[in-house]
């Protein structure tokens, strides 16, 4: 295993179509599922580095700053600017929330996890 490691959620269609990008994109990253890491549950994707562990929105932007595109290095700066940093975290709750949705919408498998 990689010294980075992305831990996402193995049953969801917005996380696993980021998955196989991350694998595609971001260079000296492991990709695995939360089960595969050893948690129970997840309620963020984590990216678990020599630095520490970043959940969220957080995340997002550190691993879009190691990618190979640098549009997609742009925007993880931008995201984790001070200001944009707040407002990136709830977009991603208001994503994490609505993720059954946004995957049938983009034709991608639905959570089979059933909502709270």
């Amino acid at each position: 295993m990689a010294a980075d490691v992305v831990v996402y959620d193995g049953d969801c269609g917005i996380c696993e179509w980021s998955a196989g990008w991350i694998t595609r994109n971001v260079p000296g990253v492991d990709v695995v599922s939360h089960q595969q890491y050893g948690v129970a549950h997840l309620s963020s994707v984590w990216f678990v580095t020599w630095a520490g562990r970043f959940e969220g929105a957080a995340a997002v932007s550190e691993i879009l700053k190691r990618s190979r595109l640098k549009s997609s290095r742009l925007i993880g700066s931008f995201i984790g600017l001070p200001m944009i940093r707040t407002l990136a975290s709830v977009v991603y709750f208001v994503i994490a929330k609505n993720r059954r949705t946004i995957s049938r919408l983009f034709g991608l498998r639905a959570c089979s996890l059933p909502s709270k």
